[in-house]
């Protein structure tokens, strides 16, 4: 067996290597077959203010989840409620669209406080990552929010 250790960005290589994921996990999931080619619904929310973005969300509803990929503030904005207003007004447009459930991941320099006021829990966690912080997958049920 040879092992060739490729130096360079190689975006065929990498290209390559998806497409073999992906045919793989089209084999033993229906999930994945029916998602690659469909429309997957988005929740992209902006908050501008004087012409600025000063705040954003987005996220994307898939197998019943609401992926929330993304949600920040402008940090001379903090304490003005738009956070919350973000995330609860992307819940509601994630359920309108038909999602049960939310997952995010977030830093522990970041948001894990602020997503757990809002009833999230955490899935997982790995410490450490990047040294000195911890990085967590956090869910939550929107069924019964």
């Amino acid at each position: 067996m040879d092992i060739i250790h490729i130096r360079e960005d190689d975006e065929a290589f990498q290209q390559f290597l998806t497409s073999r994921l992906r045919a793989f996990n089209d084999v033993h999931s229906a999930h994945h077959r029916a998602i690659r080619n469909a429309d997957v619904p988005v929740v992209q929310l902006k908050v501008e203010r004087d012409g600025q973005v000063i705040a954003g969300l987005f996220g994307s509803v898939y197998w019943g989840w609401f992926d929330l990929d993304r949600l920040w503030v402008d940090s001379n904005h903090a304490g003005e409620r738009i956070g919350t207003r973000l995330l609860e007004e992307g819940e509601r447009h994630a359920r309108a669209l038909g999602a049960t459930q939310v997952k995010l991941t977030t830093f522990s320099f970041q948001a894990k406080a602020f997503y757990e006021r809002f009833g999230y829990e955490v899935a997982g966690v790995l410490r450490d990552y990047p040294p000195g912080s911890d990085y967590y997958m956090m869910t939550k049920r929107l069924i019964d929010a």
